[in-house]
């Protein structure tokens, strides 16, 4: 072929990708988020992507000593909730972090709440880990996935800040840094 025969192929060739680009940058941009999240009870779930500025989805779990936690009922608190199962290796990595921030924080804060939410684990393996870390924040059996489905929980661990208004201020994925949880913490009202 000649120059002059290539260059219109060429050029039918990125028109034809640059189309199919904005295709699939439309489709994608297309979903839309609902202006109110579902409150989730033990027996709904949704599967709504979060975002900052709406509110936590409501949920109520057990700790593995059987205590009901409500996120409702911390109303008036700063509430991390942190999305985690025994298998995952960053979580793993996270947890002391968790734990000395969440120290650091209640010594001069007991308006600051961690809830560590074991997810798409065995239950057993999840009271273990909590058990053998000997972590001092509440934890709970989210087994089932329910609460994580609701929260959109992609990957593990995922972290939650939620201002004392019950609003999202930050979502964080991966693990996360002793450092980063107090002062994204004490940025909350």
């Amino acid at each position: 072929m000649m120059p002059r025969q290539i260059a219109p192929l060429v050029l039918g060739a990125v028109g034809i990708l640059v189309g199919v680009g904005l295709a699939v940058l439309i489709l994608s941009s297309s979903t839309t988020q609902p202006a109110n999240l579902p409150t989730l009870s033990s027996s709904s779930a949704s599967t709504s992507r979060l975002r900052v500025g709406a509110p936590a989805p409501d949920f109520t779990l057990s700790t593995f000593d059987g205590q009901t936690v409500s996120l409702s009922a911390l109303r008036g608190k700063r509430v991390l909730i942190n999305f985690w199962a025994s298998w995952c290796p960053p979580c793993l990595e996270e947890t002391p972090a968790l734990i000395a921030a969440y120290d650091e924080l209640r010594r001069s804060d007991p308006n600051i709440e961690f809830i560590g939410v074991g997810t798409n684990d065995d239950p057993e393996n999840l009271r273990k880990f909590a058990e053998n870390n000997r972590i001092p924040y509440l934890v709970v059996d989210d087994s089932s996935s329910e609460v994580s489905d609701a929260y959109g929980v992609l990957g593990m661990p995922t972290t939650v800040f939620v201002d004392s208004s019950g609003v999202i201020q930050r979502i964080w994925n991966g693990a996360i840094k002793q450092s980063q949880v107090v002062e994204i913490m004490r940025a909350l009202r």
